[in-house]
C-alpha cells in the first residue's frame, strides 16, 4: 500500500509544522489578552505578525505552486486550515497569487495608463518611471484587492465551494474568539491580522523594488543570503522563482544557472528586508531593451 502523504518532499512537513505553531501562538496571543502581563501580549503580537508574513511567503505560497500533499482532500483541509491562519481564503489568494504571477509587475500600458499585475509596484505610481512607495503599496495594498475579480475568478474556476468552507471555518473562529476573550479580538488579533497583511505586502513590494520589468528573466529582485533562505525556505531566490514558478522551494536555487550574471540584474545582499538602497527610477533605453 502507497504510504506516501507529501506530494513533493517530506521537507514540506516543516512548513505544515511551522503552521500549526502559528496557531498555537494565536491563539494563546489572543485568549491571553488581559490574563498576562500587556508586554507578554506586544511580543506574542510581534512574533505573530512574523509568522503571518512568513505563511503569506512560505507556507500559502508554496502550498499555491505545489500543494504538499498527495491527497487531494488533505490539500482541501490544509487551505481551510490555513485560511484561519491568513485571515481569508487560501483559495482567494491562490487566484490572486497566480494572477500577479501571469502578469509579473508590469509596467503601465501607454494606451490604458495602467498595469494587468493588480498588485504592481508601478499600478498606483503618481510620478512617471518611478514605483510607487513602500508604505502606501504596504498599508493600502489590502483594501485595493480586487475581490469581486477575485470572486468571479473562482467562480469561473469551479472552486467556490472552498471559498465557502475556507470563509465559512474562518468567520466560526472568530465568532469563537470573540465569545471567549472579545478584547483579545479587538486588542490583539485585528492588529495582528492588519499589520501581518502589511508586512507581507511590503515583502511582495521589495521582491520587485528595483527590477527591470518587461523580461522574464530580470523583473524580480533575489537575495542569496544563506540564513535569509534558510529561515524562510529559499524564499530569496525570487527571480528564479518567477522565471520558472512550478519548481519546489527545495530545488529552485538550480534556477539560478537558467538566468543573466547577477550583474545584469536586480540581487540584494543578505535578504530582501534591504532592498532600500536604490534609485529604482528605470532609464527608458533599459526598460525597451528587456521588453525586446
Amino acid at each position: 500500500m502507497n504510504r506516501k502523504i507529501f506530494a513533493h518532499s517530506r521537507l514540506d512537513g516543516l512548513l505544515v509544522l511551522l503552521a500549526m505553531v502559528q496557531l498555537v501562538v494565536l491563539l494563546f496571543g489572543v485568549l491571553s489578552v488581559g490574563a498576562v502581563p500587556w508586554g507578554t501580549s506586544l511580543i506574542l503580537g510581534l512574533v505573530s505578525v512574523f509568522l503571518m508574513c512568513t505563511n503569506f511567503q512560505c507556507i500559502a505560497h508554496n502550498s499555491i505552486h505545489n500543494p504538499f500533499f498527495v491527497s487531494r482532500r488533505l490539500n482541501m483541509a490544509f487551505g481551510v486550515f490555513n485560511s484561519l491562519l491568513i485571515g481569508g481564503s487560501q483559495t482567494l489568494y491562490r487566484v490572486h497569487h497566480l494572477h500577479h504571477h501571469k502578469y509579473n509587475n508590469d509596467t503601465p500600458d501607454p494606451e490604458t495608463g495602467t498595469t494587468k499585475d493588480l498588485t504592481s509596484t508601478w499600478r498606483y505610481s503618481t510620478e512617471p518611471g518611478r514605483e510607487e512607495g513602500i508604505l502606501s503599496y504596504a498599508l493600502l495594498g489590502y483594501f485595493r484587492s480586487d475581490f469581486g475579480y477575485l470572486l468571479r475568478e473562482t467562480r469561473r474556476k469551479g472552486l467556490r465551494h472552498l471559498v465557502i468552507w475556507e470563509s465559512g471555518a474562518l468567520l466560526a473562529l472568530l465568532a469563537t474568539l470573540g465569545i471567549l476573550n472579545p478584547l483579545g479580538l479587538i486588542v490583539f488579533y485585528l492588529p495582528v491580522w492588519y499589520l501581518g497583511n502589511a508586512a507581507a505586502q511590503a515583502e511582495n513590494y521589495l521582491e520587485h523594488y528595483g527590477a527591470i520589468p518587461g523580461n522574464r528573466k530580470t523583473d524580480s529582485v533575489s537575495s542569496y543570503g544563506r540564513l535569509y533562505n534558510l529561515i524562510w525556505f529559499n524564499n530569496g531566490y525570487h527571480q528564479e522563482h518567477h522565471y520558472r514558478p512550478q519548481v519546489h522551494w527545495t530545488r529552485i536555487p538550480e534556477v539560478k544557472d537558467l538566468l543573466p550574471p547577477e550583474s545584469e540584474r536586480r540581487v540584494v545582499p543578505g535578504a530582501h528586508w534591504f532592498n532600500f538602497h536604490v534609485n529604482s527610477r528605470i532609464p527608458r533605453d533599459s526598460r525597451l531593451q528587456a521588453q525586446r
